[in-house]
């Protein structure tokens, strides 16, 4: 195992062509990362190097969280290494090939996209956006990740043999299977790709060759999703655009597209497109009764007064104490004075509560100033006078009513219906966007009613609306500059500012002036275009007027300037291809006025103009002949100047792509002459030193590993050196072959792991090996078998991971499904 000062190897997570990635803890800050290393044995190479620190470089300067970070770059001996953060949420596609969620395939196409918007604005061009280079998070967020091969333009730097397209051929751009120029636009289609992917599980254009499959990007037409997927059909469309120009021209518009999509769905619309697993949005329905109002429930704790009473006048006077007495009583002296001391004492008792309740006794009589004040209460409150500071609003006289007396339940509703009618107010006057006017009877509703649920509720409404209102002011202001500075449409637009607006407040009145203004603008900028001649500019400026505006009394006018422009341009387009033809019979190709421009001019007019695809097909077959018979003489120079020449008239011929593999194949030998006539004494020694490494790594099994040391990597350090060397272009062809009798070896020691390192050393050293598939089957076939008896023998752990190993090797096993369901019936160890 590999050391590095201040980091502790703990496992290896994958192995590339030119570097291990492991599990490394950082011991400084106790850490996880992943540890990229490169492989020694390219030190020789420099163009190996330069692409790893560039990638360093690169990532260091993107901060954003849907790009890998890197924490540390650096060179240990003879190891270049990058730390990079983790990511241990698995793999964005499932090992069995089956399609991702709709929710999550939509989730992380969108997250890429943002980064890839991030990276582009840096000046970053990925090239090489595919699932192993999205990681995700355990929060299921996702990473992009291999800036190796980023650049705006890396015609300088070959990383691999001369001709050879950098980057996967399953999901390359047709731009890049061509090897034009890029921009970030091929980054979106290769997105695209990737979407196709995530919803189906499969690529959409797959061939025996990576050569079959560039030209599928070029030809075939879009792949068409499922019939359950039909509605993301126009995402894709746009993504998957042959030409740059009618794709998504950055990532925010993919995700905002996305977004939209997301949102529609979140709103019940598609319902196709919902995941089974995951719960519809639940709806906020109004409540019938809402509207109606509820008694107040008295609270624990509050005061409530509780009256004692005197009972009735006229039952206490019918009491036995006060009948009159019977003449029998009279005729008793001591019957006499016991009434006597019996009305003595009712007496007392009659004042004493007389005394005690005379608040209560006072309140039976009419209280004019507190009656009056309640009147004038219910009079301004049915006038609309709410508030004020002259003695005559509502508030004021429910107040001073309540002064009187807090008790009073007439005047405590009075000041609740004040509050509730001030919310009310407030509502309306938010509905017509007056904030100091809501703000203001919010205020006064909050004094009077002390807060509740209605008061909360519509401060947050408050708040929420200031909020929009000022990121309005903001997106007007930037609408204007926009439209000062003539950036009409597209990101960062005036139109793209306006319709923000709208999205949040469609009755927007400066909004909608904007983009009437903004319409203008366009209309006229088409106007200047069909002035010019510019068709294709006119043709464009149309299309966006018409989806700013598509009633605008400009389109049919400029349309029709548009079809009287062809009509001249028909006559035009003749007159260019008869001269053409006749510079081409003059020999006349090359420069401004030579047969090739002329040809490409008239077939950029008329993109399907046949006149003009024969001229050119003409042309390119003189231009080849003459290029082979240079070839025929070794002149190198002048062929690759009229297969140039060439290209630009047929790029996609057969007959241009052969000459072209002549002319790389006469520049290697060139170059490899001129290497091995470098190649001093010394040099030699070392070579053959490195080949006897070589073939004692060969001897003792250790093909692919460890890195570095392995028959694999030396073989290809002597070829970094001399490229032409027998000996190891020999040795790396033996490595199939030693690796399938090591195989044979290890299955019959009952070794399964040493094995499956033995099939990647096949795969590696010759990916398109017939024999892999079989033993795949074979070793799968094995782990079944250790699975069994693990079972039988209840180690559960073993008989686990034997089941994942062959499940992961061949995952369509008959057996798989019995033994697992047999294993998870097992109890835990």
């Amino acid at each position: 195992m590999i050391e590095i000062a201040g980091y502790k190897i703990l496992r290896q997570l994958g192995r590339g062509g030119m570097a291990t990635v492991y599990l490394a803890m950082q011991e400084s800050v106790q850490r996880e990362v992943a540890l990229k290393v490169m492989s020694p044995s390219l030190l020789a190479d420099p163009d190996f190097g330069e692409r790893f620190l560039r990638e360093a470089r690169i990532a260091a300067k993107l901060h954003h969280r849907n790009v890998v970070g890197v924490h540390d770059v650096g060179r240990a001996g003879e190891y270049h290494y990058i730390a990079m953060e983790y990511l241990g949420g698995g793999a964005v596609l499932a090992k069995d090939g089956t399609p991702r969620p709709v929710s999550f395939s939509l989730r992380v196409t969108r997250e890429i996209a943002t980064a890839l918007n991030y990276a582009h604005a840096k000046g970053f061009v990925h090239r090489d956006v595919k699932p192993d280079n999205i990681l995700l998070r355990e929060d299921g967020s996702a990473a992009l990740t291999d800036f190796g091969i980023a650049r705006a333009s890396d015609s300088a730097t070959h990383m691999t043999r001369t001709g050879t397209v950098i980057g996967t051929p399953h999901y390359m751009s047709p731009e890049q299977a061509r090897g034009r120029a890029l921009d970030g636009r091929a980054d979106l289609y290769s997105l695209g790709i990737l979407l196709h992917e995530l919803l189906t599980g499969r690529v959409p254009f797959h061939a025996d060759d990576s050569l079959a499959v560039g030209i599928m990007h070029i030809t075939q037409p879009i792949p068409i999703l499922p019939e359950r997927l039909s509605a993301l059909q126009p995402l894709l469309n746009r993504l998957l655009a042959k030409q740059p120009d009618e794709r998504y021209q950055d990532g925010a518009a993919v995700a905002d597209a996305i977004e939209q999509i997301e949102l529609a769905i979140a709103h019940g619309q598609h319902p196709e497109l919902v995941d089974s697993s995951t719960p519809l949005p639940r709806r906020a329905f109004a409540d019938p009764d809402a509207t109606r109002t509820v008694p107040a429930t008295p609270q624990p704790g509050a005061r409530h007064r509780a009256e004692p009473s005197l009972g009735r006048l006229d039952d206490i006077a019918n009491s036995p104490m006060h009948r009159p007495p019977s003449s029998r009583a009279a005729a008793s002296p001591g019957r006499g004075r016991r009434w006597i001391v019996a009305t003595i004492i009712v007496i007392a008792i009659v004042v004493s509560a007389l005394w005690f309740f005379q608040n209560r006794l006072r309140g039976l009589l009419p209280n004019t100033e507190l009656n009056t004040l309640i009147a004038r209460g219910d009079k301004a409150l049915a006038e609309g006078k709410l508030v004020g500071d002259h003695n005559d609003s509502a508030r004021e006289l429910f107040q001073a009513a309540r002064t009187l007396d807090p008790d009073n339940d007439a005047a405590r509703a009075g000041l609740n219906k004040v509050g509730e009618r001030l919310i009310e107010q407030a509502r309306a006057a938010l509905t017509r966007n007056d904030f100091s006017t809501a703000q203001a009877d919010l205020d006064q509703a909050n004094e009077v009613l002390g807060g509740g649920k209605d008061v909360e509720d519509l401060k947050s409404a408050l708040h929420a609306a200031q909020s929009r209102n000022t990121a309005s002011a903001g997106l007007l202001a930037r609408g204007d500059a926009a439209l000062a500075a003539g950036r009409l449409v597209g990101a960062d637009s005036a139109a793209e500012a306006y319709q923000r607006v709208l999205d949040a407040d469609m009755t927007n009145g400066l909004a909608i002036n904007g983009l009437k203004k903004v319409a203008e603008a366009v209309a006229q900028q088409a106007r200047d275009a069909i002035a010019a001649g510019d068709v294709d500019q006119a043709n464009r400026l149309i299309a966006e007027l018409a989806q700013l505006s598509p009633h605008h009394p400009a389109i049919p006018e400029l349309r029709g300037a548009i079809a009287r422009l062809h009509a001249g341009a028909e006559q035009a387009l003749e007159d260019m291809l008869t001269r053409a033809e006749a510079q081409q019979r003059a020999g006349r190709i090359a420069g401004a006025d030579g047969a090739l421009a002329l040809f490409q001019s008239a077939l950029k007019s008329d993109p399907a103009n046949a006149r003009a695809k024969a001229g050119l097909a003409r042309l390119a077959q003189t231009l080849i002949a003459q290029a082979n018979a240079a070839l025929d003489d070794d002149n190198s120079v002048p062929a690759g100047a009229l297969l140039q020449q060439a290209a630009q008239a047929a790029p996609d011929s057969a007959a241009l792509r052969k000459a072209q593999a002549r002319l790389n194949d006469a520049r290697e030998r060139l170059e490899a002459a001129r290497k091995k006539a470098q190649i001093s004494p010394a040099d030699q020694a070392r070579l053959q030193q490195m080949l006897a490494a070589a073939d004692q790594a060969m001897a003792a099994g250790n093909l692919i590993l460890p890195p570095g040391d392995c028959a694999f990597d030396k073989y290809r350090a002597v070829l970094a050196i001399d490229a032409d060397n027998a000996a190891a272009m020999a040795g790396l062809a033996k490595i199939p072959a030693r690796a399938k009798e090591l195989f044979e070896q290890a299955i019959r020691n009952g070794t399964p792991n040493k094995a499956r390192a033995y099939i990647d050393a096949v795969s590696e050293s010759d990916p398109g090996d017939a024999a892999v598939p079989s033993m795949r089957e074979r070793l799968a076939d094995v782990f079944l078998d250790q699975t069994q008896s693990f079972i039988a023998q209840k180690r559960r752990a073993d008989a686990g991971r034997a089941l994942d190993a062959a499940r992961e090797l061949n995952p369509n096993n008959p057996r798989l499904a019995a033994l697992r369901a047999q294993w998870e019936s097992m109890p835990a160890n």
